[in-house]
């Protein structure tokens, strides 16, 4: 029971890993006693979120280049991850990325680029990981959802509340067919997070952040440091018997809206 939610001896990859989120989660995960992979198809992002992980843990962290988008780039991150930490115990798919414009102008081609990152990307991570992982005897996959995967919102956001409807179905689904081989499937979906992405945004447009606060009855965004406990949580051994769950990391927007 004292190691119920320590990582220590598991090893964990990253998809997204140079994002703010990603990155996030990383640091968090090596905290509390992960080997941590991260991979992105942002070169220059990959190498400083490495870095600047490593200078605030100490930790030494494998960084890998991937085009999710193609699977077969994909299949030489599993390879390379296996060869080189031993197994992947837990898959983290924190790619992702918005595109709005209302939903009668919506652009066909900006539609298939998100769902191309957002879905297409998410299911060909979560297959050859988790092939991986049948074959190694268990392991965990989760997913960076949002409430929008549920909720609807006003601002163009057709094309990303679909793609992240879709995480979440597929993140049920993959906990079904996948429990019986002890490979367990969640997902955690957060309210809008404040990242140095987007913090100048929020900076300039305040006035429309400060109106979406009526709906959060903890009456803030959220954080980076918000989604560090849900992911450890599904990470560790305090998870074991929890699959085709979503968390919603919110401050109550769901039970409230």
């Amino acid at each position: 029971m004292d190691d119920l939610f320590s990582l220590k001896g598991k090893n964990a990859v990253i998809v997204g890993g140079a994002g703010g989120i990603g990155s996030g989660l990383a640091e968090g995960f090596v905290r509390y006693g992960a080997q941590v992979a991260i991979a992105d198809i942002n070169l220059n992002g990959l190498e400083k979120a490495a870095a600047d992980i490593e200078a605030a843990t100490g930790q030494k962290i494998r960084a890998y280049p991937v085009d999710t988008g193609q699977e077969s780039k994909v299949q030489e991150l599993v390879a390379k991850t296996v060869g080189d930490m031993g197994r992947v115990h837990v898959l983290v798919n924190a790619q992702g990325f918005n595109i709005k414009a209302p939903a009668t102008e919506f652009p066909v081609e900006d539609w298939d680029r998100l769902f191309a990152v957002n879905v297409r990307g998410v299911m060909i991570c979560c297959k050859n990981f988790a092939a991986h992982m049948v074959e190694a005897g268990g392991g965990k996959i989760i997913n960076l959802s949002s409430i929008r995967g549920a909720r609807a919102a006003l601002g163009g956001n057709l094309a990303y509340c679909a793609s992240k409807g879709a995480v979440d179905m597929m993140t049920r689904q993959l906990a079904v067919e996948l429990a019986a081989k002890k490979v367990l499937v969640n997902a955690i979906a957060p309210i809008i997070t404040i990242t140095p992405m987007t913090e100048e945004r929020v900076k300039r447009e305040a006035d429309r952040y400060e109106k979406m606060l009526v709906n959060i009855p903890m009456n803030r965004m959220g954080t980076v440091a918000d989604l560090v406990g849900p992911a450890i949580f599904l990470a560790s051994p305090a998870s074991d018997f929890v699959t085709g769950t979503i968390l919603y990391p919110d401050g109550g927007t769901m039970a409230f809206v």
